[in-house]
């Protein structure tokens, strides 16, 4: 089992992680318990611990959250998980995250085709992988500082194209201690 830094605010006790953990290795991605904790995670948006499970698993995951904060999870291959909008979720959506496991952050062209079919129903995308998150905005729906955009023309030139936020980085703006990992 992985530790989960600074997780004791977390509603996730240590026997529900370690559950998690397991069916995570197991690639038991329909396993209620890993599902409950990946919700929890999402909802909080720790995603260091939605990433540490992708890992575990070996395969990507994908979280969805749509305009009335409703959770939905995806799991994938090993190199693939695509943008799905699922029956009962509301327009638009707030947020796409999803998981490259120790691979690079990186918009991929499976993800930049999710993206272009998502730039009218979605706010914001998140890969994460190594060396940590990398985001990108909509700026159909976010107002945006950035003016560097992943392409010049189509559907990928409302998203912004921006550098990885190492995982150290991301803990520090996120005001997570890491040492209190084991």
């Amino acid at each position: 089992m992985m530790g989960l830094p600074d997780a004791q605010d977390l509603p996730i006790d240590d026997e529900a992680w370690e559950r998690a953990c397991i069916a995570a290795s197991e690639k038991r991605v329909d396993d209620v318990d890993l599902l409950e904790v990946q919700t929890v995670l999402a909802q909080a948006r720790r995603w260091d611990g939605v990433y540490i499970l992708s890992v575990m698993a070996a395969l990507e995951t994908s979280v969805l959250i749509d305009a009335d904060d409703k959770v939905f999870i995806d799991w994938g291959t090993a190199g693939q998980v695509t943008l799905q909008p699922p029956v009962g979720g509301r327009f638009p959506f707030k947020l796409w995250v999803h998981t490259h496991p120790r691979f690079a952050s990186y918009w991929s062209s499976t993800d930049t085709n999710s993206l272009a079919l998502g730039a009218g129903i979605l706010e914001t995308a998140m890969v994460l992988g190594q060396p940590g998150p990398k985001h990108s905005s909509n700026r159909t729906f976010v107002e945006v500082e950035n003016t560097s955009m992943i392409r010049d023309n189509g559907p990928l030139n409302c998203w912004t194209e921006e550098a990885p936020l190492a995982w150290p980085d991301w803990y520090i703006s996120n005001n997570i201690a890491v040492e209190e990992a084991q």
